[in-house]
């Protein structure tokens, strides 16, 4: 892939990032496995970095969801 067609797909990727939540109905893991193949490609350093921001914000979408259910449950009868 050419270092256009790179960029291209980056910045395609950080379009959709902005927009993007766990109740998509693309599942997180699409969006892991189109950056994974972004990741394998030689990338420019500047690219590397965006991938790398992309990575933190695909990170930050998960953690929400994750950290939802490892709550404990409501302790109901301090709330009286």
């Amino acid at each position: 892939m050419s270092y256009q067609n790179l960029d291209r797909e980056i910045a395609h990727l950080e379009l959709v990032f902005g927009r993007l939540s766990v109740n998509d109905s693309l599942p997180l893991s699409y969006w892991d496995s189109r950056l994974r193949a972004l990741s394998d490609a030689p990338l420019m350093p500047a690219q590397r970095a965006r991938v790398a921001r992309l990575a933190a914000t695909l990170a930050a979408l998960r953690e929400p969801a994750e950290a939802v259910c490892d709550l404990p449950p409501p302790r109901w009868k301090e709330a009286r």
